[in-house]
């Protein structure tokens, strides 16, 4: 059974903005929890694969899917035996009564089947590392899409 985390963040930038750097494979280093380099892949497209490194880390990974209408791309890494599967979604927040329209909000879900049966599936649900990977990849994304949304 696989384990989930899923979270979000609203992000005072446009949907478009925070697109921008979820397509751009060269900015993924910038922001995905234990990448430093991805190679072998300039635009994401369904289908296309990929490798990553961190440190001595590395891995290899799959563009699932890119719906650049919805806003939406998924990805699968893989480390040894170990794969994920990485979803992210943009889309409008909408504010509150109109106050910040333009603002955005981004989700992100991060699913595995871990090693260990139901006790693997207990351990890792309860996962902080990952709960925070998460999170911290969100917010990274955050920062990135603000200041670009302000020409910094």
């Amino acid at each position: 059974m696989a384990v989930k985390f899923a979270q979000h963040v609203d992000i005072d930038a446009p949907p478009n903005v925070v697109w921008a750097i979820l397509a751009d494979a060269e900015k993924w280093p910038l922001w995905f929890e234990g990448m430093q380099q991805v190679t072998g892949l300039s635009a994401p497209q369904s289908g296309a694969n990929f490798s990553w490194q961190k440190g001595g880390e590395h891995g290899t990974g799959t563009v699932l899917a890119v719906d650049e209408g919805k806003m939406i791309i998924a990805l699968a890494t893989r480390e040894g035996d170990a794969e994920r599967s990485h979803t992210f979604d943009v889309d409008r927040s909408g504010g509150f009564l109109g106050i910040g329209a333009n603002d955005s909000r981004l989700r992100y879900t991060l699913e595995y089947d871990p090693p260990g049966g139901m006790f693997g599936d207990f351990v890792a649900g309860g996962n902080p590392a990952d709960m925070l990977a998460v999170k911290g990849t969100l917010h990274k994304i955050k920062d990135l899409a603000e200041r670009m949304a302000k020409g910094q």
